[in-house]
C-alpha cells in the first residue's frame, strides 16, 4: 500500500500554525503555573493539583486540534506510559468539531473517483451525520437504492498533521534530556502516536480492517460490520452499508436482552483476541451498536492491536495465571511481552518490578473470580510497569483496554456478569506450565 498523499501546506499557513501552537502552549503554561500556586496557597492536596494539570493539559490539546486530540485520545489508552490521573483527563478529549463545507466533500470524492457526485449518488445528503477532527460522515443512497454512509476526510488534515507531529518530534527530543523523563522514551512514544494517527487518516486502512473482521467473524452470524462498497472507498473516501440500530448502552430501552448483548459482547471481545489476534482497538459505547433484528454491529474500524501467535498464547498463560492469583508468572509474561526483554536486564529494577505485582496479585487472596473486576485489575498492572518502566509492546495495552471497556459497558448492562466464567473457555486453551515465562 503506498503512503498517504497529500499537497503540503504553504509556507505562510506552516509559520501561522507554529505560531499558534506557540502562543496557546505558552498561555496554558502560565495559566498552569498560576492555578498552581493559588492551589498551593490554599493547601489543596496533591489530588487536586493533579487534577488541575489534567484539566490544562485538556484544554491545550483541545485547542490546538486535530493533531493534538487525536494524540490525546491514544495518550488516554496507555497508563502503562503516562500517569492515571492524566490518562483520565485525556479521556475526556472528544473530537467532534464543526463541519468542513459540502463544496470540499464534493471536491474529494470527485476528485478520487473521477466524476461528478451525482453520477455516483443517486441522493447524497449535504448536511453530516458527525464531524470530527479528521474526517465527517454523510448519509446517501446508491443508484441501486441501497442506503449508505460515507466517511470523508478533511481537507488539508494529512499535511496539518504531518507538521504538528515534526512540532511534537522536537518536543520530545528536547524532554528527551532530562534524565526523568528519558527513561520514558518521549521521542519514541510520540513516533508511535504518529502510526497511529496515520493509521486512521488512511481509509484504505480501516477498508482492509474491515475485510479481515468481516472473514473473521464470517461463521458468526449475531456480529455485523458494514458492509464495503468497493468501487466507491478510497484512501480519502469511504462507502459503507448505513447501519440502522441503537447505541448498546441504550440496549435496556429496546426488546434486546441487556445481558445476552452483554455475553455477546465479551464473546466477541475474547473471540478477537485469542482466536483471531485481530481486535478492535475503539470499543466505546459509540461504535457498539444493537441493530433491529438483534445483532451486534461494530462501526469504525481504523484501529486494531494485532496479536501475533506467540502473543496469544502470552496472553491466554498471562490470564491463567491470574485466575491462579500467580504474580510470579505474571511478571514474568508481561516482562517477556515488553520492548524492555530485549535490553540488558537490571536484576535489582527486575526484582522490584516482580516484587510489586506479586504483592499486588497477592491482595486478591481470598476473593472468586467472579467478584473481582478484571478490567480495573487489568489498568492497575499498567501502572505498575509504567512505574517501573517497563515499555509493554503496544497492542498489550490496546488489548488490555479493550477488555477493561467491554467489561465496564458489560457491567452496566448486566451487573452480574463474570468476564472470567465467559473467557474461561477461551484462555484456558494455553494454561500455564510449570514454572515462569519469559525471561
Amino acid at each position: 500500500m503506498s503512503a498517504i498523499q497529500a499537497r503540503p501546506l504553504p509556507k505562510w499557513r506552516l509559520f501561522s500554525r507554529a505560531a499558534g501552537i506557540g502562543a496557546r502552549v505558552a498561555k496554558h503554561w502560565i495559566r498552569f503555573w498560576v492555578g498552581w500556586v493559588l492551589l498551593w496557597v490554599r493547601r489543596a492536596g496533591r489530588a487536586r493539583r493533579r487534577a488541575w494539570l489534567g484539566r490544562v493539559v485538556v484544554d491545550l490539546f483541545r485547542e490546538l486540534g486535530a493533531t493534538f486530540i487525536k494524540v490525546g485520545q491514544i495518550m488516554s489508552t496507555r497508563p502503562d506510559l503516562i500517569p492515571e490521573y492524566l490518562s483520565i483527563a485525556l479521556s475526556e478529549l472528544q473530537d467532534h468539531v464543526g463541519p468542513f463545507p459540502f463544496e470540499e466533500v464534493v471536491r474529494t470524492v470527485e476528485g478520487d473517483f473521477g466524476r461528478p457526485l451525482a453520477s455516483l449518488y443517486a441522493e447524497f445528503s449535504p448536511v453530516p451525520l458527525a464531524s470530527a477532527s479528521v474526517s465527517q460522515v454523510h448519509k446517501a443512497r446508491l443508484t441501486d437504492g441501497r442506503i449508505v454512509a460515507v466517511k470523508v476526510r478533511r481537507p488539508e488534515v494529512v499535511a496539518l498533521c504531518t507538521f504538528d507531529l515534526a512540532v511534537m518530534r522536537q518536543g520530545a527530543r528536547l524532554l528527551g534530556v532530562v534524565p526523568s523523563i528519558a527513561t520514558l522514551e518521549p521521542l519514541a512514544t510520540v513516533e508511535e502516536f504518529g502510526r497511529a494517527i496515520f493509521a486512521q487518516l488512511d481509509f484504505r486502512i480501516e477498508a482492509s480492517n474491515n475485510r479481515r473482521f468481516r472473514q473473521n467473524f464470517a461463521n458468526h452470524p449475531e456480529v455485523v460490520f458494514p458492509e464495503l462498497v468497493e468501487a466507491l472507498s478510497s484512501e480519502r473516501v469511504l462507502t459503507m452499508s448505513f447501519i440502522e440500530g441503537t447505541k448498546v448502552l441504550s440496549t435496556p430501552v429496546t426488546r434486546s436482552d441487556p445481558k445476552r448483548v452483554a455475553r455477546l459482547g465479551l464473546s466477541t471481545l475474547m473471540k478477537m483476541i485469542f482466536e483471531d489476534g485481530f481486535v478492535h482497538a475503539d470499543l466505546h459505547p459509540g461504535n457498539i451498536f444493537i441493530t433491529p433484528d438483534d445483532k451486534l454491529a461494530l462501526l469504525d474500524l481504523g484501529l486494531v492491536g494485532v496479536l501475533d501467535e506467540p502473543h496469544r498464547k502470552a496472553f491466554s498463560r498471562f490470564f491463567a495465571a491470574w485466575a491462579r492469583r500467580d504474580g510470579d508468572a505474571m511478571a514474568h509474561i508481561m516482562y517477556s511481552l515488553s520492548e524492555t526483554a530485549n535490553k540488558p536486564r537490571d536484576p535489582e529494577a527486575f526484582e522490584r518490578y516482580r516484587a510489586a505485582i506479586i504483592e499486588f496479585v497477592g491482595r486478591y487472596w481470598g476473593y472468586r473470580l467472579g467478584q473481582v473486576q478484571v478490567g480495573k485489575v487489568l489498568l492497575d498492572m499498567l501502572g505498575i510497569l509504567r512505574r517501573h518502566r517497563v515499555r509493554v509492546n503496544p497492542s498489550f495495552t490496546i488489548v488490555n483496554i479493550a477488555i477493561a471497556v467491554t467489561e465496564g459497558i458489560g457491567k452496566q448492562l448486566d451487573p452480574d456478569l463474570d468476564l472470567m466464567s465467559e473467557a474461561l473457555p477461551f484462555f484456558m486453551a494455553h494454561p500455564v506450565e510449570s514454572g515462569h515465562q519469559g525471561p
